[in-house]
């Protein structure tokens, strides 16, 4: 545990990069949460993005059969020899049986790491917050699928993600389809160092073995993204104006699909865009 996070960044002369929203967690109560939501046995293996100053990656390491630390920030290797020790397969003069650490330096959206991972992998991670929805598309369109995701993250943003029917976005949609997404825990700003300007959220997705419903998915988030660029006004309109439809012809598909031409995209379920798209994929 860290109890001086100035003294300890000093020792390694490392200043955090505001641009690549870094920010440590440190309190020990919620870093020892996300790994339980986790649920890591001693057979499972863990990709962690963006390992830091390695106190999450420590307590994965102490659980895990094997973890792939993927961090870009290069700066961060003294720290993580110190911080993982014995754990760090890498560097280390004489491998210990405890080794189960492999740290690679990299950007994760352009590292191939679905090879280095057996089927049913962890994600374990404390994301930045301006590439969250990247990284979450990634994960959730991976050819090797994780089984559950566990991410520290803005907290507006995983709402949003948990969204009911009625505030439904693009992004909610696009989780709910692959997994099915719970809030854990919220985690005061305070907590970290630097101090953000939001509150962040503890988020586990648990993965389903298959999506929801089967769509070709460049399609239907054709539509999706069609209608919600005019999410306050009402679907028939949208659909109309952003697929160049004929009025008629739409009306005629919202029927079918039995959707209420008045309601607007967020409102619509799951289920209904699905039926929207069945209907719609044969006229565009």
């Amino acid at each position: 545990m860290i109890s001086d996070i100035k003294q300890f960044l000093g020792k390694y002369g490392f200043q955090p990069n505001h641009l690549l929203g870094q920010n440590f967690l440190l309190n020990q109560l919620t870093l020892e949460k996300i790994v339980e939501a986790a649920e890591i046995k001693k057979t499972d293996q863990v990709l962690e993005i963006g390992s830091g100053i390695g106190n999450l990656t420590q307590l994965i390491a102490e659980q895990a059969e094997f973890v792939l630390a993927v961090e870009k920030d290069d700066r961060y290797f003294p720290i993580l020899k110190d911080q993982l020790g014995v754990h760090l397969k890498s560097h280390t003069k004489t491998p210990k049986s405890e080794s189960n650490v492999e740290l690679i330096f990299d950007d994760v959206m352009r590292f191939n790491f679905q090879e280095l991972l057996k089927p049913g992998y962890k994600v374990v991670a404390n994301i930045p917050y301006y590439i969250t929805g990247k990284i979450v598309e990634m994960l959730l369109v991976a050819k090797n699928k994780p089984s559950r995701i566990v991410l520290l993250m803005q907290k507006e943003v995983a709402e949003r993600i948990v969204a009911p029917v009625g505030e439904l976005s693009i992004l909610a949609i696009s989780v709910q389809l692959f997994a099915e997404p719970k809030i854990i825990g919220i985690v005061p700003k305070t907590d970290f160092y630097p101090v953000p300007k939001v509150d962040s959220a503890i988020l586990v997705l648990d993965i389903l073995e298959k999506p929801r419903y089967q769509v070709d998915q460049k399609e239907f988030f054709k539509i999706i993204k069609a209608a919600f660029s005019g999410k306050r006004k009402q679907i028939h309109n949208t659909l109309k104006n952003n697929l160049k439809l004929d009025p008629e012809v739409v009306s005629e598909l919202l029927k079918s699909a039995k959707v209420d031409p008045k309601m607007r995209p967020q409102e619509l379920s799951l289920e209904q865009w699905h039926q929207l798209y069945k209907s719609l994929d044969k006229t565009i």
